[in-house]
């Protein structure tokens, strides 16, 4: 192996190595809710809870809800509201 593809080859493998662990662009790597809101939502027309634990990619807990209609909200998972509803389907699965 000559000099050129020796030293090509050590910084194809540096830049790998560094690459390693860098969040990828799109639905990884960030948050989800940039703006969740407080209000209150009437649970008969949502379809749906899912539960986002804080992470790498984000440092907050989210949650998404799917409503009837297939909108898609995020709420505030401090607001008191919020809190009862995850109580009350915690002996259910949460989407």
């Amino acid at each position: 192996m000559n000099r050129a593809a020796a030293v090509m080859t050590l910084i194809l493998l540096l830049c790998v190595i560094t690459a390693q662990g860098i969040p990828i662009p799109g639905n990884q790597g960030r948050c989800k809710c940039i703006r969740p809101t407080t209000r209150l939502i009437n649970p008969k027309y949502m379809r749906s809870l899912k539960y986002i634990p804080k992470g790498s990619h984000c440092v907050t807990t989210e949650i998404i809800v799917t409503m009837k209609n297939g909108k898609k909200l995020c709420v505030d998972p401090k607001a008191k509201w919020v809190k009862i509803i995850i109580e009350a389907k915690k002996g259910t699965k949460l989407h």
